[in-house]
């Protein structure tokens, strides 16, 4: 009778940390690419968030406004000054997010 308790126990545990632990919280993370610190009005800048870990979705946010959902993205700024990006990575529930701050120059 005890060796059937701790079967049964044992199951309700493990299934009880799968629930939990199904897929662990994503890493949110944003590169700038190709063009260092430098970024004029209007020259095309492409951003990634590949350096992102354990995402299945990827939701971009510029300066408050515009919403993208693929891992990359390619932009121009009309205008110069401080800009904002913001993306948030989910998987099964669980999200992470990151802002990255960058200047654009006339």
């Amino acid at each position: 009778m005890q060796k059937k308790t701790f079967s049964s126990f044992f199951v309700i545990v493990v299934f009880v940390i799968g629930i939990w632990g199904c897929g662990s919280k994503p890493y949110a993370c944003i590169e700038i690419e190709d063009n260092g610190d430098s970024i004029h009005v209007n020259q095309p800048i492409s951003i990634n968030g590949y350096c992102s870990s354990g995402a299945d979705e990827y939701n971009w946010q510029i300066n408050l406004d515009s919403v993208y959902f693929t891992p990359r993205i390619t932009l121009r700024f009309a205008t110069p000054g401080e800009q904002d990006i913001y993306l948030l990575v989910t998987n099964g529930g669980k999200s992470a997010g990151v802002t990255k701050k960058f200047t654009i120059y006339p």
